[in-house]
């Protein structure tokens, strides 16, 4: 089962190698490290790992505790498979085929970009939501999602279907000129980083051009 456990270190030399080393001696592997921020003597790494099962991640996560100076902000499990590639993998499946772009977006969106489900959102002339277009896999009748954002790249707040409580991460990318952006969900777990929005919104804008200028 693949993890991704997001950790604060102190930003100096020799951090990141104790807390592979505490991670080996878990008994798990590290897939892949996402250096997200560098700030006040501190970094914000995602870090990838591969355990057995929920227990094996508890105890991973108790022994990245006890390192002096790491904090675990929290953990994301389970995450799509790490190919280090799977985002350009997926533009290059969206600008192959433009005929049926949207679908091809929002179905490989989560797998690809790391979250739970994904929603294609169109907007009105007024600049609110009008209607959802198309739903990945895992996502609640498109009736139940309801944004009350802007069409702008942004994370935002996204209640559960039939409550007040937020799921724990969700993003709006806008898709180029078009009125349409891609909501991507995150249901438990970690956030949306700014680091991850800017890329998103590389990959919005690389795509815009095979999406329809009105749907």
């Amino acid at each position: 089962m693949l993890a991704r456990v997001r950790i604060s270190v102190p930003d100096r030399p020799g951090s990141l190698g104790r807390v592979a080393s505490v991670i080996g001696t878990a008994g798990a592997d590290i897939a892949k490290v996402d250096v997200l921020e560098n700030e006040s003597g501190r970094a914000l790494d995602d870090v990838f790992v591969q355990v057995q099962d929920a227990t094996h991640l508890a105890a991973v996560q108790t022994a990245l505790s006890a390192l002096p100076g790491v904090t675990v902000v929290g953990v994301q499990q389970p995450v799509p498979p790490v190919t280090g590639h799977a985002d350009l993998e997926l533009v290059d499946q969206v600008l192959s085929g433009p005929e049926r772009s949207l679908q091809t977006l929002v179905d490989g969106a989560p797998g690809a970009l790391g979250a739970d489900w994904a929603a294609i959102v169109a907007y009105g002339l007024d600049g609110d939501q009008a209607s959802v277009i198309a739903v990945s896999g895992k996502a609640p009748a498109a009736q139940s999602i309801a944004l009350s954002a802007a069409l702008r790249l942004t994370t935002v707040r996204l209640p559960r279907p039939g409550s007040d409580t937020p799921y724990a991460g969700a993003v709006l990318v806008p898709l180029g000129g078009s009125p349409v952006g891609l909501l991507l969900v995150r249901e438990d777990g970690l956030d949306f980083h700014p680091s991850e929005l800017w890329r998103l919104g590389q990959i919005g804008h690389i795509v815009s051009g095979v999406v329809p200028a009105t749907v």
